[in-house]
């Protein structure tokens, strides 16, 4: 029976990982789900470590969660309504994106963002530009956020960098499609060690979009960004060792990079998993377990796992 892989490329919006935006084969490279705004982090340096496969557990994504109440009321303290300290003001932004410890108000985050950018906070000016890029809480103007994505790469944020180049590689924010831009701005993520620029720019070599071929190159800089923390980094990984494109072939390879980005609520890894595990590739056939990962991917809104979930008895 013929089966489907999913490469991904990352597009890191405004909705989850503090920093977005895919083989049997997925015909398409569709666009990612969103990841959290950034607060000013870095990513850890990347290592490999090939582990066994466990079974995926699903992680349901809230949109209050009251748990963290206490530190949304200790950033607003000392935010201050932007006479305070300018990096809180950007927590404070995130706190209201993502639901954490206050109903989700992206108007709210706006203002936050806004007191964080006027500060000099550049991950403040990014996570700005991705709510106009997006339309929350603001008409959707992506030149607007094009303009405010531009001063936060220029002022050292790796996620105005990483957006930048998506919107070469899309022709997005009054761009025409220009690849070696959009490879630039990737790398320049990538060297400040941000997992979702590295993962995009592995896409880029991987294609030869605006850089040559290359697939051991691919290779690494998917695993910077699996290990710094992009679940697509994981996922694409997962499709290299699956595929054996560009290293020894490797089905339990393969499902130990998808299990991570399952993890990590990556729909198309827990799609791709589910199949390993209805085949008996790489892991032990188990179609209970096949099932499942189905269903959260197709809760994911994954069409395949959705198909192949009604598939399966």
């Amino acid at each position: 029976m013929k089966r489907a892989i999913l490469l991904t490329l990352v597009f890191v919006t405004a909705a989850s990982s503090v920093g977005c935006r895919k083989l049997f084969h997925r015909r398409k490279y569709s666009p990612p789900p969103a990841y959290t705004p950034y607060a000013t982090y870095t990513a850890p340096v990347p290592t490999v470590a090939a582990t066994a496969t466990t079974s995926a557990t699903a992680t349901p994504i809230p949109s209050y969660d009251p748990t963290k109440a206490s530190a949304f009321a200790t950033h607003t303290m000392k935010c201050d309504e932007g006479r305070g300290v300018a990096l809180q003001c950007n927590l404070v932004g995130i706190d209201y994106e993502m639901g954490y410890g206050v109903p989700i108000d992206y108007l709210a985050a706006g203002k936050y963002y806004r007191f964080a950018c006027d500060k000099k906070i550049p991950d403040g000016c990014a996570n700005l530009g991705a709510l106009y890029d997006d339309g929350k809480g603001f008409p959707e103007d992506k030149l607007k956020a094009d303009g405010i994505y531009l001063k936060a790469c220029t002022d050292g944020s790796a996620r105005g960098c990483n957006q930048l180049g998506l919107h070469y590689l899309y022709a997005q924010g009054g761009h025409v499609i220009d690849n070696v831009k959009a490879a630039d701005y990737f790398q320049k993520g990538c060297d400040k060690r941000d997992a979702y620029s590295c993962t995009n720019l592995g896409y880029m070599y991987w294609r030869g979009l605006g850089v040559k071929k290359d697939l051991p190159k691919m290779v690494g800089l998917y695993t910077q960004g699996c290990s710094g923390g992009d679940p697509s980094g994981c996922h694409n990984l997962g499709v290299q060792y699956e595929k054996g494109e560009g290293v020894a072939q490797s089905y339990a390879t393969a499902a130990t990079y998808y299990e991570q980005g399952c993890n990590k609520n990556k729909a198309a890894a827990c799609y791709n998993l589910g199949r390993l595990y209805e085949y008996g590739s790489g892991v032990a056939r188990d179609k209970e377990q096949a099932k499942f990962l189905y269903k959260k991917a197709c809760d994911r809104s994954d069409r395949e796992a959705c198909e192949a979930l009604a598939r399966l008895p």
